[in-house]
């Protein structure tokens, strides 16, 4: 479980969060919504500690991670898998070497457990068949047109998804998606909210999601947060979202759902 206490952090003369209280539910997918600028990206690199904060505290799994060590902090990193918005795969890399390249980062070297890990992942989001059908010649000819993909040779769809294989290498317990249908028409905007919740279902992962998209939020959200001057203006469900009576709740509803 994730818990953020008192969470407040600056940019010079620039406050961004103003002291944030939120729990994070274990196996839930929770949305983080609000403006651009309220801070949702800076809360992300917070519990991952990309960004110290000025006060507070981020629990994970029980431990304040601003008291953890080197090592400590590499086995919370290997926990979390961070969907990048845009996907951010290496242009130079194939869709191989882009999904393990974590794994290669790490030392690993065993060219047969990199593609085990590979196809696995790649079957899990969809762009190959079940891992199951590993070695049948359907699978292997699948296998052999995608594998050496650059991501200019994918569509934006394919890319997302590349994208979301990348971060389930290592099976983590806590996925990060950062606007993951920025970009993506509606039919593949809609393939993608499957794909999120397909693996929190079948994978049990805790998934966070950032997204202005409020058609993905009431798909795929367990728990909605809405950060809106840099604290939390609303907290629950989708039917408690969509009662909402606060103002700056139905003045965003408003804007953001057409």
């Amino acid at each position: 479980m994730i818990e953020l206490r008192g969470l407040k952090k600056a940019f010079g003369a620039k406050v961004v969060l103003r002291g944030v209280d939120l729990t994070i539910p274990q196996g839930k997918t929770t949305c983080i919504i609000g403006k651009s600028g309220c801070g949702k990206s800076v809360l992300l690199k917070h519990i991952v500690r990309l960004l110290v904060p000025d006060e507070g505290i981020v629990v994970v799994d029980g431990r304040d991670i601003s008291t953890i060590d080197r090592e400590e902090l590499f086995g919370l990193r290997q926990k979390i898998g961070y969907v990048f918005q845009g996907a951010a795969l290496f242009d130079s890399l194939t869709v191989h070497d882009n999904v393990v390249i974590s794994l290669v980062e790490h030392g690993e070297e065993n060219r047969e457990l990199l593609e085990t890990a590979a196809r696995k992942v790649l079957s899990a989001v969809g762009l190959l068949p079940d891992f199951s059908e590993s070695g049948t010649p359907s699978y292997e000819r699948e296998w052999a047109l995608l594998k050496d993909k650059k991501p200019s040779d994918l569509s934006g769809g394919m890319r997302k998804r590349v994208g979301v294989a990348r971060a389930l290498v290592g099976t983590p317990d806590y996925i990060f998606y950062d606007e993951p249908t920025t970009g993506l028409d509606p039919v593949t905007s809609q393939q993608i909210d499957d794909l999120v919740e397909s693996l929190a279902t079948k994978m049990t992962v805790t998934s966070v999601v950032i997204t202005h998209d409020m058609f993905s939020v009431f798909n795929i959200a367990d728990h909605v947060v809405m950060l809106d001057g840099g604290k939390v203006q609303f907290e629950g469900t989708v039917p408690q979202l969509q009662a909402s009576t606060d103002p700056v709740v139905v003045e965003f509803l408003a804007r953001y759902v057409s």
